[in-house]
């Protein structure tokens, strides 16, 4: 008689903890694929925007002597980093091709 209790028990357990996790979606929610890519096209331009906008306010905020420290040392980062082999890191820890 305790094991039957046991059973019950467990399958009443059961039963309500799928109903629980079970919940309807609600139809304003619901993203079809023509209004999720226009969301995120406008999310980009107004984070483009914002970046755009921080940047000049950044640039300006300096004096002449600093944007021109500035653009030096943008200039050597081009001409020494820029477009050249992947790191040193990186090359370590990649997968090695089969020859």
């Amino acid at each position: 008689m305790n094991a039957f209790r046991h059973i019950i028990i467990i399958v009443v357990i059961l039963f309500c903890s799928t109903e629980m996790h079970a919940q309807r979606k609600k139809e304003k929610n619901k993203v079809t694929p023509e209004s999720g890519a226009e969301k995120q096209a406008s999310a980009k331009a107004e984070k483009l925007v914002a970046y755009e906008a921080g940047k000049k306010h950044h640039v300006e905020a300096q004096d002449k002597a600093t944007r021109k420290r500035m653009k030096k040392n943008l200039k050597k980062a081009e001409k020494h980093s820029w477009g050249k082999d992947v790191p040193w890191y990186k090359r370590w820890f990649k997968k090695k091709k089969k020859q």
